[in-house]
């Protein structure tokens, strides 16, 4: 398991050039959409939507939104994923986690928690609220990647586009939602400068990113 997850990282790359005519598998798409909904947020808020996009016109349509260098993997992935948050959380959204925690666990509603949770999320400014409510995602966003990693995709992560046209292009608003960040999953192409066997993975070593306190 250990060399399983250290060989997966070892061998996962941001891919920059994907073949337009390649597809990523349906069962290992349905795999790392299934893996999503197990990962974690602070105080289970889970505030985030993904948007999964494989109709090209569409993703021709986003790619309007995207960076220039950006714009060829939003049409050349077979998949494009569009991380989203909620542009506001409050007791209704607490309220509807723990009517779900009551149904799986057969108990009921904890009141006290409820009022816990809101009081928590109220003491945030409406600016620290959508800060925090955007972590979330970004949590979900880490465990996408090591998915991805894990069941052999390739997949690039994608920051660089507008927000503001992405929402418009999305008609993200009116659902209670903003773009955060997206993903491109396809296979990759032959000519992929980014390749590993082209371009090393280069990070600091352990030493200077960790330091253990015993």
């Amino acid at each position: 398991m250990i060399h399983t997850l250290q060989q997966a990282l070892e061998q996962r790359y941001a891919t920059k050039v994907f073949d337009p005519h390649g597809i990523a598998e349906e069962e290992k798409i349905e795999a790392l959409l299934n893996t999503l909904c197990l990962a974690p947020t602070s105080i289970n808020s889970q505030p985030w939507h993904l948007y999964v996009i494989t109709d090209p016109e569409r993703k021709a349509k986003l790619a309007q939104a995207a960076w220039d260098n950006n714009k060829p993997k939003f049409t050349d992935g077979s998949h494009l994923f569009l991380f989203c948050a909620k542009t506001d959380f409050g007791e209704a959204d607490v309220r509807a986690i723990e009517q779900v925690v009551a149904k799986v666990r057969g108990s009921e509603i904890n009141e006290e928690r409820i009022a816990m949770m809101t009081n928590y999320v109220n003491t945030m400014s409406q600016a620290e609220r959508q800060e925090w409510i955007k972590r979330q995602v970004y949590l979900v966003f880490g465990q996408f990647l090591l998915s991805c990693a894990l069941l052999e995709l390739d997949s690039c992560p994608v920051e660089g586009f507008l927000t503001q046209e992405m929402d418009t292009l999305m008609d993200l608003p009116k659902q209670g939602y903003t773009s955060v960040v997206a993903a491109v999953v396809g296979q990759r192409s032959a000519n992929d400068f980014n390749a590993l066997e082209k371009a090393s993975k280069v990070r600091f070593s352990q030493n200077q990113m960790v330091t253990q306190l015993r």
